[in-house]
């Protein structure tokens, strides 16, 4: 087995996957620490990152792992499982490191006090996976149904593949707003209240002045505004766009109905002047002219 180090990580790499795990530490190395906490919130305890090159090596190192799992992090072990083969990308597996070394992160510095909407908000925070087409998703994910309650969410993560994406795209949306409301300061002063207590409810009071539950109300309505369908709507270029397709396919619809018609109508008339003049024809056929007996008298 081939080893790297990186700072606080140390891949573990089979044979073949040298190249990568030098390639990952590079990367991990010139990676932002994550928002909020110390640079130095990973440097007591090293985390050992493995990078199985198959299924059932995976499976070996992370037996209760779903079938859809892009990583895997053991805070309590201080060590991440990635399924290397599963990506094609390395840009993409460098982005799950991040966020599996959140989990870790966070666990160190909150310790059990934070909430599995938290731990997996901040992950993608942490990991800037956050994509346009996810906002989509969750827009569908607001019209099946009601924005969940925070406690709700951590029951989600562990259900079905369509609840459990939902739910990481709602707690990023969560941790997402607790860090707009107070910025890069204002987070970091949160995180460390948190730490301190252990309570995020007198955190959010000592920092931001609002309880647990008014933040929760603000947050819901904050998803509400931002990826509601009515806000889709409401833009005018989007709305000026559906508008305009809409126009465009009903008057192409309407064109082809008028051609059809237009293309009966004379059919049908080209067929009627055809009668018309066969019966013309038939009418002078069957004249007799008179002969002018003058004409014909010697």
């Amino acid at each position: 087995m081939h080893e790297v180090a990186s700072g606080p990580l140390l891949f573990r790499a089979w044979p073949g996957q040298a190249e990568l795990a030098r390639a990952l530490a590079e990367a991990f190395a010139r990676s932002p620490a994550p928002p909020g906490l110390p640079p130095d919130v990973l440097s007591d305890r090293r985390v050992i990152v493995f990078l199985p090159p198959d299924r059932a090596t995976f499976d070996s190192l992370a037996p209760a792992a779903p079938d859809w799992a892009a990583g895997l992090a053991f805070p309590e072990g201080n060590r991440i499982v990635l399924p290397t083969f599963a990506y094609r990308e390395g840009g993409r597996l460098v982005t799950v490191l991040r966020h599996e070394v959140a989990h870790i992160a966070v666990r160190r510095y909150l310790g059990p006090s934070a909430p599995r909407w938290f731990h997996e908000g901040y992950a993608q925070l942490a990991a800037g996976s956050w994509q346009a087409d996810q906002a989509w998703k969750l827009r569908f994910a607001i019209l099946m149904g009601r924005v969940p309650s925070l406690q709700s969410l951590s029951l989600d993560f562990g259900r079905r593949r369509l609840n459990a994406e939902h739910a990481y795209l709602l707690s990023y949306t969560a941790v997402e707003y607790l860090y707009r409301l107070g910025g890069d300061q204002g987070f970091t002063r949160l995180l460390a209240r948190w730490r301190e207590s252990g309570q995020l409810d007198r955190s959010l009071r000592e920092t931001y002045g609002i309880t647990l539950s008014q933040f929760e109300r603000l947050w819901r309505r904050d998803v509400a505004n931002r990826f509601g369908w009515l806000l889709v709507l409401g833009q005018t270029a989007v709305f000026w766009s559906i508008l305009t397709i809409l126009l465009l396919v009903l008057g192409y619809w309407k064109k082809r109905r008028n051609r059809r018609k237009l293309a009966a109508l004379e059919a049908a008339t080209a067929g009627a002047q055809a009668d018309e003049e066969a019966r013309s024809f038939g009418e002078v056929a069957d004249t007799h002219f008179p002969i002018d007996e003058e004409e014909g008298t010697e």
